[in-house]
């Protein structure tokens, strides 16, 4: 329902322009969202990078994350097994589901963390699954 609406309120944004008087009204939003993380000085990897982030957050969308990334890694095994087999149903399934949990995630991000936060948080997810950096 989250993400319809968010749908829905984007649409909104992208159509405004026909609309629009000669002035321009620029809308800033701001709140508190979670921004770049200062380095420790150890370069860690995605796992460590993505966990540092998530402890940031309420629990609940901690275990909502939790449970989502767990879904991602199974199906990315499914993945694997079904592209080797060469079963294209269950191929179009499983990606089907990928993209479903990306997009949950994705989401959450956008609602906790700034857009440079979101950059790094979806580039230690692509080093982690490949197949994530061909979903946007």
């Amino acid at each position: 329902m989250i993400y319809r609406n968010l749908l829905a309120f984007l649409w909104l944004l992208s159509v405004s322009h026909l609309f629009a008087a000669e002035e321009e009204v620029l809308l800033l939003l701001s709140d508190d969202r979670i921004d770049l993380l200062a380095s420790d000085g150890n370069e860690s990897g995605a796992e460590d990078l993505i966990r540092r982030y998530y402890r940031l957050l309420a629990a609940a969308t901690q275990e909502r994350l939790a449970a989502l990334q767990m879904q991602l890694a199974n199906r990315m095994e499914d993945y694997e097994v079904a592209f080797a087999a060469a079963d294209t149903a269950e191929v179009n399934e499983i990606y089907a589901d990928l993209t479903r949990f990306w997009a949950e995630i994705q989401l959450i991000h956008y609602q906790e963390y700034t857009s440079a936060a979101m950059d790094e948080l979806q580039t230690a997810y692509a080093g982690l699954y490949e197949l994530i950096a061909g979903f946007d």
